[in-house]
C-alpha cells in the first residue's frame, strides 16, 4: 500500500493522529502517578546537566563593630550529566492486513479507508497511553531504585542507568517488618521521623498493600482490645508524629514486555517492599520533555493544529516497497528524581 495513499485520507494524517494523541489524558484514567509526583518539564536538549538541590543551610555569626562577619562556605551541589533517548512504540498495518480489506470490500477504497478511520485512531491511542505507561515505569524505577532499566525493543537486553544517588537515602530493613522480632509499626514511625529529617514536611508515604498489612497487625490495638482500622491507622501515626500522615496504596498494574517479541507479563508499577516518603508538595522531581524532531515538521505543515513539539508524535514509516505501513508514536521524555527528596526502604514485606 503506497504511503500517500493513507495520508491522504483526511483523519488518518500525522497531524491529526498527533492532535488525537496528545489529547490522551497523562493519567491514563487517573491511573498514572509521573504527573503529580515528577511533573512535567520542558527542557530543550536531550543531554542534561544536571544539579541536585542541595541541603546546606549556612549560619551567619555576631560580629564586633568595624569588624567582618562569617564568610558565606561554598558548597557545590553534585552534578550529573543524563542522556535523553526516546520511548516509542509502533503498530504495522501489513500487505496481507490490506489484502483482506480489499477483498472485504470489493477493492472499494472508500469503504476501506473509512474502516481503517475508525481502527487507526484507536491503535494511536493505545500507543500514546504505552509511551506514558513506560515513563510511568521509569519514574517508579527512579523513585525506589535510583535507577532506570532500559530494555531494547528487538532483542529483549537490558542495560541499566543510575542517577548516583546517596546510599542512604534508598536503603533495606536490616530485618523485614513482618518478622516476628520486630514491630512493623514501631518501624515505620522511626523510618519516617528521619525521612522528615532528611526530606522536610510530609504527606505520608507510598507502598503496597502487603506492607500495610503487616503495619497494621503490629499497631497498637484500640482500647477494647480491636484493631484497628485503616483510616483509624493513619490517624494513630499521624497523632503520634504531630503532622500530617497517609498511606497512599499503589497496585496498579501494567502488561510488560518480556522479551524482544510481543510477550508481556503483567506487572505492578510499585515495586513490592518498598516504602517511599512523599514530601508535602508530592514531587519527587521531574519529567524531562525534549522536542520530537518530526514534530517540527508538522507545526510547519499545520500551524493552526496546535500541536506540541514535545508531546507524543505520530508519523508514518513506509517499510518493504510499500507492502508495509508502520505507525510509529514517539515521545521524548526522562524521569529525573531529585535526591534531596528520596527517601525510600525496602521493608522486606
Amino acid at each position: 500500500m503506497p504511503k500517500t495513499w493513507i495520508e491522504e485520507i483526511e483523519d488518518l494524517s500525522p497531524a491529526v493522529l498527533t492532535v488525537r494523541a496528545q489529547a490522551q489524558s497523562v493519567t491514563d484514567q487517573g491511573r498514572l502517578y509521573w504527573n503529580g509526583f515528577m511533573p512535567r518539564r520542558d527542557v530543550n536538549s536531550t543531554t542534561l546537566d544536571d544539579v541536585t538541590t542541595l541541603d546546606f543551610r549556612p549560619v551567619a555569626d555576631r560580629r564586633e563593630w568595624n569588624q567582618r562577619g562569617r564568610l558565606l562556605p561554598k558548597r557545590i551541589p553534585p552534578r550529573r550529566q543524563i542522556k535523553i533517548v526516546p520511548i516509542e512504540m509502533y503498530d504495522l498495518i501489513g500487505e496481507e492486513e490490506m489484502q483482506k480489506l480489499m477483498m472485504r470490500f470489493n477493492g472499494d477504497q472508500a469503504l476501506v479507508a473509512g474502516e481503517m478511520a475508525v481502527d487507526i485512531p484507536s491503535r494511536v491511542d493505545q500507543m500514546a497511553l504505552g509511551d506514558y505507561r513506560r515513563l510511568e515505569l521509569d519514574m517508579f524505577e527512579a523513585w525506589l531504585n535510583g535507577s532506570i532499566t532500559q530494555r531494547h525493543p528487538q532483542t529483549g537486553e537490558t542495560f541499566a542507568a543510575s542517577f548516583g544517588i546517596d546510599s542512604s537515602r534508598i536503603t533495606t530493613a536490616l530485618t523485614a517488618w513482618d518478622d516476628a522480632g520486630v514491630n512493623a509499626y514501631d518501624e515505620l514511625v522511626a523510618w519516617y521521623e528521619d525521612g522528615l529529617e532528611a526530606v522536610g514536611a510530609g504527606r505520608g508515604v507510598a507502598l503496597r498493600l502487603a506492607t500495610l498489612r503487616a503495619i497494621q497487625a503490629d499497631a497498637p490495638d484500640l482500647a477494647n482490645g480491636v484493631q484497628m482500622t485503616r483510616a483509624q491507622l493513619a490517624e494513630r501515626v499521624q497523632d503520634d508524629l504531630g503532622a500530617p500522615f497517609e498511606f497512599i496504596v499503589i497496585e496498579d498494574t501494567v502488561d510488560l514486555p518480556t522479551d524482544g517479541g510481543t510477550a508481556t507479563s503483567s506487572t505492578k508499577v510499585f515495586e513490592a517492599g518498598n516504602v517511599a516518603f512523599v514530601p508535602a508538595d508530592n514531587r519527587i522531581g521531574s519529567s524531562a520533555f525534549v522536542p520530537v524532531l518530526r514534530a517540527y515538521d508538522l507545526v510547519r505543515q499545520f500551524p493552526q493544529a496546535g500541536i506540541d513539539t514535545r508531546g507524543v508524535t505520530v508519523f508514518y514509516d513506509e517499510e518493504i516497497t510499500g507492502r508495509e505501513l508502520r505507525i510509529e508514536a514517539q515521545l521524548n521524555a526522562m524521569p529525573i528524581p531529585d535526591e534531596q527528596r528520596v527517601w525510600v526502604i525496602d521493608a522486606g514485606v
